[in-house]
């Protein structure tokens, strides 16, 4: 007997744990916030084609310059750095960006750029990533940010936000 109520006080338990999961699933949370970061060209040169591997096709395209700016950073990009191109046999295309950004205080910033091609157009969603030793940028380690990046007659064009959460 002392068993059945058990598992009785268990059930009930578990039951108003699952009817409270339910509920609290409806409630829609406050998004986070968006800060805008920087609008960026990239210059770059001359396509390498990798060729054919077992995931797709692999073309190296090298950045060789461009500038950013934004309201927290401004700077030009290095010659040094590339974007690593996958090409799937299903039609996607996924970008590997790795740059260099000088910043107008002559800090370095390491930016990759990564994401998948949306549609036909050319349209790549990325997230970045920053890696700096400068104090001045320090928080950019720990951004999480994101944009879009287009094809341009140069190269590419990126437009960058920073997510917020505030209370």
């Amino acid at each position: 007997m002392h068993l059945f109520s058990l598992l009785t006080v268990a059930a009930g338990l578990l039951g108003q744990a699952l009817t409270g999961t339910a509920q609290s699933i409806k409630d829609t949370p406050a998004p986070p916030g968006v800060q805008f970061l920087f609008s960026g060209n990239i210059s770059v040169g001359l396509p390498v084609d990798i060729g054919a591997i077992p995931a797709g096709n692999v073309t190296v395209i090298p950045v060789i310059g461009g500038a950013v700016a934004g309201p927290k950073i401004a700077g030009k990009m290095l010659a040094l750095g590339a974007d690593w191109s996958l090409s799937t046999q299903n039609g996607y295309s996924y970008s590997d960006m790795r740059a260099h950004i000088r910043a107008m205080d002559n800090s370095n910033i390491y930016l990759q750029l990564s994401g998948v091609m949306q549609g036909a157009n050319g349209i790549i969603f990325v997230r970045g990533t920053f890696q700096t030793g400068s104090k001045d940028f320090w928080w950019m380690n720990y951004a999480f940010a994101f944009g879009i990046m287009k094809p341009s007659a140069t190269g590419f064009t990126v437009d960058m936000w920073h997510m917020t959460y505030g209370a």
